[in-house]
């Protein structure tokens, strides 16, 4: 929704275009919202739904984007043999992919079988919903909300230290203090569920801020200097379609080669 634009409505690739939008629809829905926080996010108590607001140089509300979040029981259960265990895994992808939703079924086959030692740090309640009760969809695991992207860090030092996770699951890296305490976790013996964005794996390899958590990669001399935090990597390629490394240091050797990575490509769409 955008000021005297059009309403645009977009479903799996088609775009709807209706009335427009005029400044009291604008002022009827911010109300109706109530308010946002500090990343320009909001939600709906007990559904998976994101509300952004898009502001002026007066901070006045001009515009909002609405995602619908869906939960989709079973959606990563092909991928049972790669994210059952106790291996951490990255996810990557574009925005608008599928990345987050196939987070949540990851947390839905892991909570099976970690029951409570898995703990979701919930930034901006992109995983489980808004709402004090999180959404039936992460089962038995634990949640801690994040209502400050900036404020992760510290949110999941204290998943951590206080509550004894066996597995943390995030829902997109990107600040230095991110990797620096997701790397302490891998050396207290926490694995790591994440996400993170880029097109395939060389666009995270050249992420700067990430190279701790992937074995400090150096694409100039084609080699790491560590062994990467993940021990399985997916890339998703489409929704529900996605590239599967079940020997994520391999890959990433492999790539830094400029040698295609081996992988094995899982179509969901097929089943």
């Amino acid at each position: 929704m955008d000021l005297d634009r059009p309403l645009v409505i977009r479903r799996r690739g088609e775009q709807y275009l209706y009335r427009e939008v005029s400044a009291a629809d604008i002022e009827y829905f911010y109300n109706k919202v109530g308010s946002f926080r500090s990343n320009g996010r909001a939600g709906i108590p007990g559904t998976l739904h994101r509300i952004s607001v898009i502001r002026d140089s007066d901070d006045l509300a001009i515009g909002f984007t609405i995602r619908f979040g869906r939960a989709i029981p079973g959606i990563a259960k092909p991928l049972q043999k790669w994210i059952s265990g106790r291996d951490s895994v990255l996810i990557i992808g574009p925005p608008g992919v599928g990345k987050t939703t196939l987070l949540r079924g990851i947390v839905e086959e892991k909570a099976k079988v970690l029951k409570a030692r898995l703990v979701v740090v919930d930034t901006s309640n992109e995983i489980a919903g808004d709402g004090t009760v999180p959404h039936p969809i992460i089962g038995s695991a634990r949640r801690m909300m994040v209502g400050d992207p900036r404020k992760q860090a510290s949110i999941i030092m204290q998943a951590i230290t206080n509550h004894s996770p066996e597995t943390i699951v995030v829902d997109e890296i990107g600040y230095h203090d991110d990797v620096a305490v997701l790397e302490t976790a891998r050396r207290r013996g926490v694995d790591i569920v994440a996400t993170v964005h880029g097109e395939d794996l060389i666009d995270v390899l050249e992420n700067p801020v990430l190279k701790p958590l992937l074995g400090y990669p150096d694409l100039e001399h084609g080699r790491r200097l560590t062994r990467p935090s993940f021990r399985i990597g997916i890339v998703v390629l489409a929704k529900g379609v996605y590239k599967v490394y079940p020997d994520f240091t391999l890959a990433i050797d492999q790539a830094l080669r400029r040698e295609d990575p081996e992988g094995e490509v899982v179509d969901t769409r097929l089943r």
